[in-house]
C-alpha cells in the first residue's frame, strides 16, 4: 500500500522546521505521535528520510527529494480534491444547456453570463434546438437543463415558469403596420401572419392561434417551414407579419421592428429540469435562473413554482 497523504504532510512540515518539536505543535499533535508516524513513513516506503540525532534533524537524499516533489504533490492532492467539491456542490463541472431560437437573443445569453460571473469553474456548452427536442434531450439525459417556450409537460422533466415575455408584432419597416405605436390583433389578423407548422411545435402553433380564435379573429397564416430564421427574411420582404416576445427582438437586423401589442399578453419562458439523476451544475443554474428572474421581475418580481410534468406530451420550438 502506498503511504497515506497525511504522513506526506506531517513528513513536510518535519522538513520544513527541521526540528520535531516545532513541527509538532505546527501540526497540533504530540511530538512522539509524530516521530511515529515519521518512522511509519519511513518503513512504508523502505528508505530512510531523516537522520536524527540528539543535536539536529537532517534530510537524507531520499528526504530532499520527497520534499522536493513531495509539496508539489500534496499541492496536486488538494487542488484535485477541493475540485471534487466543488464539482459536487455544483460549483464547477460541465453544464449542458440546450434552448430554442426564441431565448437565443436574451434569455439565454443573460443566464449563461451570470453562470460566468458567479462559478466560472463551470463550462456551460449549448445546443439551439426546437422545444420539443429540447425536453427530450433534458428527459434523455443528453442535456443537464433546457429553456423552452409554451412547453407541454412531458414525462420525466421539471417545468418552472421563468419568464413571462410580453407579445409584439414583428414587421418590416416598410409594412403598413410599421408606423403604429402599438397594434392590435385584430389588425395582425387582417394581414398573413408567418408561424411554423403545428407538427413541428404544436403548444406554441396553439398559443399563437387561440390568441386570435379566442376573440372570434381568423388570421391568414403562411407557414414556414425553415427551423432557424434568424434574419427574419419572411418578416424583412414584407411578406407577413409574425407574433415573438419582446426578449426574442433583441438585436434585430436592419430593417425589422417589433411593435407591443395593444394589451397586456404574454409568452411564458419556462425552465426545464430532469425529475431525476440532476447533476450538481444543474441544480446551480436552477438557482441562478430563479434569483435572476426574481432581480428582473420576469415573473412579475413574484417567486417562481415549480411545475412537474406527470403526462406524456410534446411542445414547441
Amino acid at each position: 500500500m502506498e503511504p497515506e497523504t497525511r504522513l506526506l504532510r506531517y513528513f513536510l512540515a518535519v522538513a520544513d522546521e527541521l526540528n520535531f518539536t516545532r513541527a509538532a505543535k505546527r501540526l497540533h499533535i504530540a511530538q512522539p505521535t509524530l516521530s511515529a508516524q515519521i518512522r511509519q513513513l519511513e518503513s512504508q516506503l523502505g528508505v530512510a528520510l531523516l537522520r536524527r540525532n540528539t543535536r539536529a534533524v537532517s534530510l537524507t537524499e531520499a528526504g530532499r527529494t520527497l520534499a522536493d516533489e513531495g509539496a508539489m504533490g500534496l499541492a496536486a492532492m488538494q487542488h484535485a480534491w477541493e475540485t471534487a467539491r466543488q464539482v459536487g456542490r455544483g460549483e464547477a463541472g460541465t453544464l449542458r444547456l440546450a434552448y430554442p431560437l426564441s431565448a437565443a437573443r436574451d434569455t439565454a445569453p443573460r443566464l449563461i453570463h451570470a453562470v460566468h460571473e458567479t462559478h466560472p469553474g463551470i463550462s456551460v456548452t449549448t445546443e439551439v434546438v426546437p422545444t420539443p427536442t429540447v425536453l427530450r434531450s433534458v428527459r434523455d439525459g443528453r442535456a443537464d437543463v433546457g429553456l423552452a417556450r409554451e412547453a407541454r409537460p412531458l414525462k420525466g422533466v421539471q417545468l418552472q415558469p421563468l419568464r413571462r415575455d410580453p407579445i409584439g408584432v414583428l414587421v418590416a419597416t416598410t409594412h403598413p403596420l410599421a408606423a403604429q405605436e402599438t397594434v392590435g390583433l385584430a389588425a395582425v389578423a387582417s394581414r398573413p401572419l408567418a408561424l411554423h407548422p403545428r407538427t413541428a411545435n404544436p403548444a406554441h402553433h396553439d398559443f399563437v392561434l387561440s390568441l386570435f380564435t379566442d376573440r372570434g379573429l381568423q388570421p391568414e397564416l403562411l407557414e414556414r417551414d425553415i427551423a432557424f430564421d434568424f434574419n427574419h427574411e419572411f418578416i424583412a420582404d414584407g411578406a407577413a407579419t409574425a407574433l415573438i416576445g419582446r426578449s426574442s427582438a433583441h438585436g434585430l437586423p436592419a430593417g425589422i421592428r417589433w411593435i407591443p401589442l395593444d394589451e397586456s399578453v404574454t409568452v411564458t419562458v419556462m425552465l426545464v429540469l430532469p425529475m431525476v439523476d440532476r447533476p450538481p451544475t444543474s441544480r446551480t443554474f436552477e438557482q441562478l435562473a430563479i434569483a435572476h428572474a426574481r432581480e428582473h421581475h420576469w415573473v412579475h418580481g413574484e417567486p417562481t413554482e415549480s411545475r412537474r410534468a406527470t403526462e406524456p406530451g410534446s411542445t414547441q420550438g
